[in-house]
């Protein structure tokens, strides 16, 4: 699976191309697990960094998804009935109670930084910056 010699694109472009191949003819389905980085680096013959180069234009063309420690895997090019491109493993989601605690600490955050806002607002009002002219 080496990477072409001849192709003037970089590097990074051809191995997406590469991967992308795989996944819209089908050897690589929804859900599968990419190849390691080091097993990509020694296929197709490039640098860690090309490699994570590749991974992100799929992951920015939503072909592929990327759990943290766990690798990439392929996308569901399909929406599923609730409306959720890709579903990651079932030790990566939010439980309902974890999302509701989420949500409130978001909400708490959101108030305090209103807050902050309205406070340096008013400090701005009552010392305007002086303009030299």
């Amino acid at each position: 699976m080496a990477l072409p010699s001849n192709d003037p694109r970089p590097p990074y472009q051809l191995a997406a191309d590469k991967l992308r191949e795989e996944i819209t003819s089908g050897r690589l389905k929804p859900g599968d697990r990419l190849p390691s980085s080091r097993d990509l680096r020694e296929t197709l013959g490039i640098a860690n960094a090309t490699v994570h180069s590749a991974l992100r234009v799929l992951r920015d063309e939503g072909l592929i998804y990327s759990v943290a420690g766990r690798g990439s895997y392929v996308s569901d090019p399909q929406p599923s009935p609730g409306g959720a491109e890709a579903t990651p493993p079932e030790e990566d989601r939010v439980s309902s109670a974890q999302f509701r605690q989420l949500k409130q600490r978001l909400d708490e955050l959101e108030e305090r930084l209103d807050r902050v806002l309205a406070l340096v607002e008013s400090v701005n009002e009552d010392h305007p910056r002086e303009t030299k002219g």
